[in-house]
């Protein structure tokens, strides 16, 4: 029998009702959720890691040909952009948490970090340092080698002496050197978008004071490619490690990383003029640099779109199939 509520399209206060269609994924849906699936949620968080380096070369570079006479202006405001998102990023979920801290960090790289070594090896008259042939440091580059005893004490008091850290490296030498600080206390709360800010700058940071204390302090061709073969080894160890990451918040905090020291791998091969640094040079290839871009941003609207993230004003949408 029908009842006259449900013949009027009214549902009786005591029944619920489902909507059938729900519990039989639609082709679209199960898709969307193969394409974030490893290997290739792996491949994208690294490709937009990998990129972040080459696009923020060429932003500096950029910005240096179009705003000549007033680029410490736009680099400072480049910054300030940066520190908004990173400070967006703070209490939010930790999806948007990661792609707002990321490109939070690498503007305020590109915007103060390079500015202000850039500024004061001029502004102090850094001498240049002639390590061999084709191979001198500006200023700029030296003054950044002088940050070192900064980087190595921060890195031991917030990281080595913190017992709280997450970070994988830093676990290992705990485990390995028998040197633990005592055990976490209770989570009070991390945020997503304050870690992924740090790592980011701190891996940037480290990365530039290897390679530049490789390549000018310790210049010899054996050294230089014992370091290379090293690295590649290294790398090749964490980006295994990535591709079984299952969720895009941990793939994509741990490709940032990876996508870092990658970059290595590419930059490095260009000081020994095997290819050009077309990163450097946006104006003399546009087409390539707006193509990287182009890649660039698909990736970070894949890594900030996944299947389960919970809009803004909606219900969270089913993650698994």
């Amino acid at each position: 029998m029908i009842s006259p509520s449900q013949a009027a399209g009214v549902a009786h206060p005591a029944w619920t009702v489902t909507d059938t269609r729900s519990a039989f994924p639609t082709p679209v849906f199960i898709m969307s959720n193969a394409l974030y699936k490893q290997p290739v949620l792996g491949l994208v968080a690294f490709g937009v890691a990998f990129l972040s380096q080459c696009l923020g070369h060429a932003m500096w570079a950029f910005m240096r040909g179009a705003f000549t006479g007033y680029h410490e202006g736009v680099s400072l405001l480049v910054g300030l952009g940066g520190a908004v998102l990173v400070a967006r990023s703070i209490k939010a979920e930790e999806v948007p948490a990661t792609w707002m801290a990321f490109l939070g960090a690498q503007f305020i790289w590109v915007g103060w970090f390079e500015l202000m070594f850039e500024f004061y090896g001029e502004f102090f008259a850094f001498p240049e340092y002639t390590a061999g042939p084709g191979l001198v440091s500006n200023g700029g580059a030296n003054l950044l080698m002088s940050t070192l005893p900064v980087f190595l004490i921060m890195m031991l008091i917030y990281g080595f002496f913190n017992r709280q850290t997450k970070c994988n490296l830093i676990r290992w030498f705990h485990r390995n050197l028998r040197m633990t600080p005592g055990m976490p206390t209770s989570d009070s709360g991390r945020s997503t978008g304050r870690i992924v800010a740090m790592e980011t700058l701190y891996v940037v940071w480290g990365c530039y004071l290897f390679w530049l204390y490789v390549s000018y302090i310790g210049a010899s061709e054996v050294g230089m490619m014992v370091a290379y073969v090293s690295w590649f080894a290294w790398f090749g160890y964490i980006f295994w490690k990535l591709l079984k990451y299952p969720r895009v918040g941990q793939a994509f905090r741990y490709a940032i990383p990876v996508g870092i020291i990658g970059w290595g791998l590419m930059e490095m091969p260009s000081y020994m003029g095997l290819y050009d640094e077309v990163w450097l040079k946006p104006f003399e290839y546009p087409v390539t640099t707006a193509i990287v871009t182009g890649i660039y941003i698909a990736g970070i609207v894949y890594l900030a779109n996944p299947p389960g993230r919970t809009p803004r004003g909606g219900q969270e949408q089913a993650a698994t199939v």
